[in-house]
């Protein structure tokens, strides 16, 4: 096959490929106050199989079968008696509904200062008078298919963030709800509070409390790599797992151990997630915790100044097989708080660009009373990170604080002494759910 064989064949088959698009169907407006132009403009497009044309005598009539019609592409005569193409062209584009559709202005005049105001006012093309019918057909359809494909990527993105917005749902309920965040708190004497914020619709951070028996629980906070999809799918079946093994929960270490190697065999090569696990102990005035790669602890304990860093960190999940890890513990007596905190706080950059880095959490997890209840801990621990409410996020964050008050243990022997005096409740108090040196003053 020659040269010019094969520019038919492909000339030949280009409109069965469009077709697939849809376009000759488009409904295309001719405005012009020549009659015989607007027939000139259709035959040429009808012998190319377009179908679906209206007429328009001048620019007010374009403007109101404009509205009536609602077509696909405009084909708008500039040189119009009563409203001129440039001023149809601005009128339309202030329209909403308007603002992509196609407009090929049809103009006798070839100035470049012209052109520019005409693109100005919202043209997306021109053709030159006398029109080439060859140009013509080429234009129309080049804009065709272009709307076709702006138009199918709107309804792909539209589907997309039906579906993140689905998914972010879903993953919003693996998290804790408040009535059971303040259910087991309360229960053990302590406050809670929690800020979760994904960097985008859903994120790779994950936290929970688990509940292991009368006045302690564990608190968890898993870190994917990466955020996005990848990194919440990761976070589904992290949740999975651990709730799979309830007869961990108790024992950090080897929780920690089971995940690691569960996480190896599902992974994929460079995903991995950072963990920390905590039970908490008021009873032994302790915390018990174990750490794969996660930011330390912050421990306000009591009414000693300062905070400490409870630093140690083993392998991240996902990445060695048969690693193990350390079960540490600290105190937490009376009136101390802990904060748990994903690396996307301490990482965030402020204004200059600086971050404030493990040990200005620590000073600013210091500076808070004793009685700031742990919502304002975390609201001024973000406001020393510089992360205000609105801001964008450059990776998912994730804090929890808990606080054990003296207050809330003083109420728990209150409410001990309240069911001594009924006649139908034996005297009794829960020393297991208590501090040690409050339960022997009840």
């Amino acid at each position: 096959m020659n040269a010019p064989d094969s520019f038919q064949a492909a000339a030949e088959l280009r409109p069965a490929e469009r077709r697939g698009h849809d376009i000759f169907a488009a409904r295309i407006l001719i405005a012009d106050d020549d009659a015989l132009s607007c027939r000139l403009l259709a035959g040429i497009l009808r012998r190319q199989n377009f179908t679906n044309f209206r007429f328009a005598s001048g620019g007010y009539a374009a403007l109101e079968q404009c509205e009536a019609y609602q077509p696909d592409l405009v084909l708008l005569d500039i040189q119009m008696p009563d409203l001129g193409g440039l001023e149809v062209c601005q009128r339309l584009r202030a329209r909403p509904r308007f603002i992509d559709v196609p407009i090929l202005a049809q103009t006798a005049t070839f100035d470049r200062d012209e052109m520019g105001i005409l693109f100005a006012a919202g043209a997306s093309d021109f053709l030159s008078k006398p029109i080439n019918p060859s140009e013509l057909v080429s234009r129309v359809t080049l804009h065709l298919e272009r709307r076709v494909l702006l138009r199918e990527l709107r309804d792909y993105r539209e589907r997309t963030s039906q579906e993140l917005e689905a998914a972010r749902r879903m993953q919003f309920e693996l998290l804790p709800s408040t009535e059971d965040q303040q259910r087991l708190a309360s229960a053990a004497g302590l406050r809670i509070g929690s800020c979760c914020r994904p960097s985008s619709e859903i994120g790779g951070d994950l936290w929970g409390v688990l509940p292991i028996d009368r006045g302690s629980f564990g608190v968890f906070l898993a870190d994917f790599a990466g955020h996005g999809v990848t990194a919440a799918l990761n976070t589904f079946r992290l949740h999975a797992l651990i709730h799979e093994h309830k007869r961990l929960h108790a024992d950090p270490s080897k929780l920690l151990a089971m995940l690691n190697d569960r996480l190896v065999r599902m992974l994929s090569p460079g995903q991995f997630a950072t963990f920390l696990y905590v039970v908490i102990e008021p009873s032994a005035n302790r915390l018990r915790f174990a750490s794969a790669g996660a930011p330390p602890l912050i421990v306000s304990l009591g009414h000693e100044p300062g905070a400490v860093l409870a630093a140690h960190s083993g392998l991240p999940l996902g990445v060695v097989p048969g690693a193990q890890y350390e079960l540490r513990q600290c105190g937490f007596a009376p009136d101390s708080r802990v904060l748990m905190f994903s690396d996307g706080l301490s990482e965030f950059p402020d204004e200059r660009g600086e971050r404030i880095g493990d040990a200005g959490l620590c000073d600013a997890v210091a500076a808070c009373a004793t009685g700031v209840s742990p919502f304002q801990v975390i609201d001024r621990v973000c406001g020393a990170a510089g992360i205000g409410e609105l801001d964008a996020l450059h990776d998912d964050m994730t804090i929890v604080c808990i606080d054990r008050q003296s207050a809330a243990v003083e109420l728990a022997c209150q409410t001990c002494k309240l069911v001594a005096e009924q006649p139908t409740a034996p005297a009794r108090c829960d020393l297991e759910s208590l501090p040690q040196e409050r339960a022997r003053s009840c």
